[in-house]
């Protein structure tokens, strides 16, 4: 076969394989008492309970369909005149909850690490739930009763760290009910499609570079 026609096929088949992985917004990691879960809840028809937060993801790479309220992390109570992401906005969705096994009150702490900056939070089921259809509409499940904490019960907290704002430090703690906390993220920038292509371009060319190369070395080898 023609190298040129073999080097643009591979080329061909590298660009087809970068650009059928888009950069999703994602839970990369975690630390702390954190079970990150395959299977969302909403889906499940329940939240299993654990003495751990559990983690799992919601739609990813979404277009926001209209403007969405997100929480006040200060004052988990304060439902109204909140702060919105805007209509339009490319975002992901995490879902976060403890669900106590016991009849005492228990509480647990995580560190959550996401692939894309966190733009908000939803800590109230008056919040999330009526969300549902963007962001888990294989849901079975479209109850949650548990909402987060003000004193003088424990308070609930989560605060975003990280360079790019996508640390999240929760600790959450409830006696025998389930606390729920949607973590919305940035979808992180696909690459430039002419990007995609000059790196398929170079995977493609690579080989066949080398190989003339190895060539060239072998007959000057036998000239000397």
């Amino acid at each position: 076969m023609n190298p040129l026609v073999k080097g643009l096929q591979i080329a061909t088949v590298s660009v087809a394989v970068l650009a059928a992985h888009p950069a999703d917004a994602a839970i990369i990691g975690g630390t702390g008492q954190l079970e990150i879960v395959d299977t969302p809840g909403w889906e499940l028809g329940y939240f299993p309970r654990t003495t751990s937060i559990q983690a799992f993801e919601e739609e990813q790479n979404v277009v926001l369909p209209r403007d969405i309220q997100i929480s006040d992390p200060t004052n988990w109570d304060r439902l109204f005149d909140l702060d919105v992401i805007k209509e339009g906005t490319r975002v992901s969705s995490h879902f976060v909850y403890f669900a106590n096994p016991t009849r005492g009150r228990l509480g647990a702490s995580a560190t959550i690490t996401f692939d894309g900056s966190i733009l908000g939070l939803m800590g109230d089921p008056a919040l999330f739930l009526p969300t549902l259809d963007i962001f888990a509409p294989n849901a079975i499940r479209d109850r949650f009763t548990g909402t987060l904490d003000e004193p003088p019960l424990t308070r609930d907290v989560a605060t975003i760290t990280g360079d790019k704002g996508n640390v999240l430090e929760v600790f959450l703690s409830t006696t025998s009910g389930t606390d729920g906390l949607r973590v919305i993220t940035q979808v992180p920038a696909a690459p430039e499609p002419l990007t995609i292509l000059g790196t398929g371009t170079a995977l493609g060319f690579a080989p066949l570079l080398k190989r003339a190369y190895s060539k060239k070395q072998k007959k000057n080898n036998k000239k000397d």
